[in-house]
């Protein structure tokens, strides 16, 4: 302490001033966040009130997009979500609608809240094969339809009376598997066989597309012995996994390349369901006849 003028003057240490400082920052700060919060949850009360007034009847919605499913059957699955969907994110109103229709693969949704509108794209999967799977006991067998992902679209009822396969899908390729538990309709089969037939099918179609449009069925139980049946030959075909795309192309060259002998061998055989094309090596296809039960 120092005498000026009849008082005295405290004079501070550096300690103390650099502790006072701390303190006034740290006071500073703290008001920044206390306001921070209330400029936020201000904001928040406006948009919910601004929300709020715009409200599910006031809102109409655009479609575009949508070939499987009309208008109306998208308004129905949104039905009572309604109000939640114009509050939610963008991205949960999308996975709520892929959730609960099965066909829509991709969703785009825009809100327009002063046009009290929702704009919404949708993509929809393209059925691709039908799935046949037989119970164990080869009592019961169901049939989905899936697309070239393996995601189940539909499952397809069967008349008790009726044809194994409705007519409006006999041209589709059917893949085989066996199986108890029955996959669910909105989900991707992840069945092993059920994956590799469609690497087939789809190796087919964008490789030999000739031959792709001979393919009946396709049984990948056995990925050493991959059987197709074709609409052209009455045999069996078989590939191997490991070497798909040679098979198929050594295939569909012995196919058009003795179409002649084939036809007649096969005409004058009564026994002609029991040949197969063994296109398993890498260079060679052998046509033989088995004694195997198909």
């Amino acid at each position: 302490m120092r005498k000026k003028r009849g008082k005295y003057i405290r004079q501070t240490s550096m300690p103390e001033r650099r502790l006072g400082r701390r303190a006034n920052a740290k006071t500073y700060l703290l008001r920044r966040a206390v306001f921070t919060v209330a400029v936020l949850l201000t904001l928040a009360f406006i948009s919910k009130m601004v929300l709020s007034f715009f409200g599910a009847e006031y809102v109409s919605l655009a479609l575009s997009g949508n070939m499987h499913y009309t208008d109306l059957q998208i308004y129905d699955t949104l039905g009572k979500q309604l109000q939640n969907i114009i509050t939610d994110s963008e991205e949960r109103t999308a996975t709520y609608l892929k959730e609960n229709l099965s066909y829509i693969k991709e969703v785009h949704i825009t809100k327009h809240v002063m046009k009290r509108m929702l704009t919404i794209e949708v993509t929809e999967r393209d059925a691709f094969a039908l799935l046949r799977v037989d119970s164990t006991d080869n009592r019961n067998h169901s049939f989905f339809l899936v697309d070239d992902e393996g995601h189940v679209l539909k499952h397809i009822e069967m008349e008790v009376a009726g044809p194994p396969i409705p007519d409006q899908f006999r041209e589709m390729v059917v893949l085989k598997t066996v199986e108890d538990a029955l996959p669910t309709v909105g989900t991707a089969v992840g069945i092993p066989e059920v994956v590799l037939g469609l690497k087939v099918l789809k190796t087919a179609l964008f490789q030999e597309r000739d031959l792709a449009t001979q393919i009946a069925s396709i049984d990948a139980s056995d990925a050493r012995k991959i059987k197709l049946h074709l609409d052209t030959f009455r045999g069996t075909v078989w590939i191997a996994a490991d070497v798909i795309e040679s098979g198929l192309h050594h295939v569909d060259l012995f196919l058009k390349q003795h179409k002649t002998q084939l036809f007649g061998l096969i005409s004058e055989s009564s026994e002609a369901k029991h040949l197969y094309l063994d296109a398993r090596f890498q260079d060679a296809v052998y046509l033989g006849r088995s004694t195997e039960r198909k």
